[in-house]
């Protein structure tokens, strides 16, 4: 096991931070959705998950969008081993159901779409 995978803390190089990573998750991986989240994925050879993050302005206001990325990026943390090797990019849903969501909904949302996905 990554010694990654044993802390909660989540590093620089656990994010996905250049155009070119999110591309080839984009271009080269697969996705599934539910109605709060859409997860796009693509495997690594890291040895442990990075996270992107997309929200577009149509979801909200600036302090709606960094509400949600920052509720995605602690359930992210804490549950880093569902994600396994995988470079995972999290789009909020269309629905209001992703505006509207709380932590745990978005927490059951995120880890069933990774269960899923494994």
């Amino acid at each position: 096991m990554h010694a990654y995978l044993t802390d909660q803390r989540l590093r620089k190089d656990e994010r996905l931070l250049t155009k070119a990573d999110f591309d080839r998750v984009f271009n080269g991986g697969q996705s599934a959705g539910n109605k709060r989240l859409i997860v796009h994925w693509l495997e690594n050879s890291l040895g442990y998950p990075r996270l992107g993050l997309v929200v577009s302005r149509r979801f909200g206001n600036a302090v709606a969008r960094n509400k949600w990325k920052r509720r995605i990026r602690d359930i992210f943390r804490r549950h880093k081993q569902a994600a396994g090797s995988r470079d995972i990019v999290v789009l909020p849903g269309k629905r209001d159901e992703a505006k509207h969501a709380d932590h745990n909904e978005l927490k059951e949302a995120l880890l069933g779409l990774l269960r899923r996905t494994a």
